[in-house]
Parts: structure tokens; sequence; C-alpha cells
């Protein structure tokens, strides 16, 4: 269990959704990553991150808001910092 706090992680909507990673794990060709809301009571959710997004040469992971996407909404994103995906894992 990581001993230091990570920030909270927002999507780009408007009051944004909060979000903090619950669990992660190496599976296959990448990193499952499951977030838990914060700011309500919501269902776990699973989000993939593939090797070639980790690779990528940019701070962040963008996927889709899953809470915005239950409500019909596409355009909004949860950006999520690839130093807090790779905490705690073994290396690839």
């Amino acid at each position: 269990m990581p001993t230091e706090v990570e920030a909270a992680l927002e999507c780009t909507a408007e009051p944004p959704h909060r979000f903090e990673i619950a669990e992660r794990s190496r599976v296959g060709n990448g990193i499952l990553v499951t977030l838990r809301r914060l700011d309500e009571a919501y269902p776990r959710r699973d989000v993939f991150v593939t090797n070639r997004e980790m690779k990528m040469g940019y701070e962040n992971v963008y996927k889709a808001c899953f809470v915005c996407v239950d409500r019909g909404l596409r355009e909004n994103a949860i950006s999520l910092p690839k130093d807090q995906i790779e905490t705690g894992l073994p290396p690839a």
C-alpha cells in the first residue's frame, strides 16, 4: 500500500467528476487501472492502458470519463498521470 497521497483525478466536465486510482495491475499488453469515484457513490470501473500509450511522449494518458459516457456525453476525458499509473507495479 503506497504511503504517499495521490492527487485526485478529474474529468474535463463542468463540474468535473473526481476519481482516485483504487487498484492497478500489469496484464498482457498493458496495465489495468481500477478507478473509484470520490465525489459520489458509483461502481468502480476498470480502465485499460496499453503499453503503447505508456511509451508515448506525453505525461498523461487520457481516457473517456465513464460517468459522462454513462450519461450520454462522450467528449469528456479523465487525465491519468503516467507516474500514478505505474506506482507500485513491477517493471514490464
